[in-house]
């Protein structure tokens, strides 16, 4: 059986293809009630579909939204890192719920978003992990949609920018090591130049400073927030001579590395290394011991960023910059033991 028409519902209805097209775009008060009625009953009955292209022709709106992942390598599966898989799924979800549909593009410079706003007709924009906040403004100005950010001190109109709070996340690790009486607590976090990071990094001497803990540089392991990174930081631990007997981390996939380095190098998870992750992703609950972490509650983050750049949407045309700012807590698990 063929698709109905827009022609064959309006035959069916005795009424105009422009009057079925108003009635379907929201625009019912170019018709009376009862027509209107009478359209969608058999728009309904008919099972009719309406072509978004088309739509978006004339409505200049194509009910996508597009997610642009920076990755530094062309080859990279982006959607192995469990944060971005995470976000992915929760963002389709509420895009879903509110009718729009969702276009995910990996680029790995400036140029390549560049082209894909130039190429694509899209109602808005999130990134994550860009790695351009400096020139971000010069293709947010040229294009008509706003966008949404992350974690970032950007302060740019059409930018929504949807924060946790990161400085807070690892004064909240580290005082959690603290209070069960551990002294000697390594970080990793590959923090410089990076500006998230920077803010953990910030939370954790915080925390060692009020508790009158002198820092030491040599429990700063700069490597990159990843299994591998937290891989060679767990063996990097277990090698060094010294009393470290707790480890906070920026990342729950670079903890899930710290534990398996340290066991390789012969270290006990927690009797003989302490460990807390950070974002609170569901893989924390299978791991061995289980993998107390920070959660910056990532459901509410995607929810209130897809919320907001809805909002901006549908609101045609305001380039006010939108901030909002979530809290973190721990959420206690295994893998940390206290001293006394």
């Amino acid at each position: 059986m063929e698709k109905p028409t827009l022609k064959d519902i309006a035959d069916k209805a005795g009424v105009s293809m422009m009057t079925v097209s108003n009635v379907i775009n929201g625009k019912s008060s170019r018709v009376s009630a009862q027509t209107a009625e009478k359209v969608n009953r058999i728009v309904e009955e008919c099972g009719y579909i309406p072509n978004l292209s088309a739509r978006s022709l004339t409505r200049k709106s194509s009910n996508i939204v597009g997610v642009i992942i920076h990755i530094y390598h062309p080859d990279e599966n982006y959607l192995e890192n469990p944060y971005i898989s995470t976000m992915i799924g929760i963002i389709e979800r509420e895009l879903r719920k509110n009718g729009y549909y969702m276009m995910v593009r990996s680029v790995t410079d400036e140029d390549e978003i560049t082209q894909f706003l130039k190429n694509w007709n899209i109602d808005g924009v999130i990134f994550l992990f860009p790695d351009f906040i400096e020139s971000m403004d010069k293709f947010i100005a040229k294009s008509s949609c706003p966008f949404v950010i992350f974690d970032s001190p950007a302060q740019i109109p059409k930018l929504i920018n949807v924060c946790s709070d990161d400085k807070k996340g690892l004064y909240l690790s580290t005082k959690y090591m603290i209070n069960r009486g551990h002294t000697h607590i390594a970080i990793v976090a590959n923090y410089e130049g990076n500006y998230i990071l920077t803010q953990r990094f910030l939370g954790y001497c915080q925390a060692l400073k009020e508790c009158g803990i002198p820092f030491r540089n040599e429990y700063v392991l700069p490597y990159d927030a990843s299994y591998e990174g937290g891989l060679a930081a767990g063996k990097k631990i277990a090698s060094m001579s010294n009393s470290i007997s707790a480890v906070v981390t920026t990342a729950d996939i670079c903890a899930i590395g710290v534990m398996e380095g340290a066991r390789l190098g012969g270290l006990r998870i927690p009797v003989d290394l302490s460990i807390v992750g950070y974002d609170n992703l569901s893989l924390c609950q299978y791991t061995t011991p289980k993998l107390t972490s920070v959660s910056q509650n990532i459901v509410q983050k995607a929810q209130v960023a897809t919320k907001l750049l809805l909002e901006k949407i549908l609101s045609e045309g305001s380039d006010s910059p939108s901030h909002a700012v979530l809290d973190v807590e721990i959420v206690e698990r295994q893998s940390v033991i206290a001293l006394f």
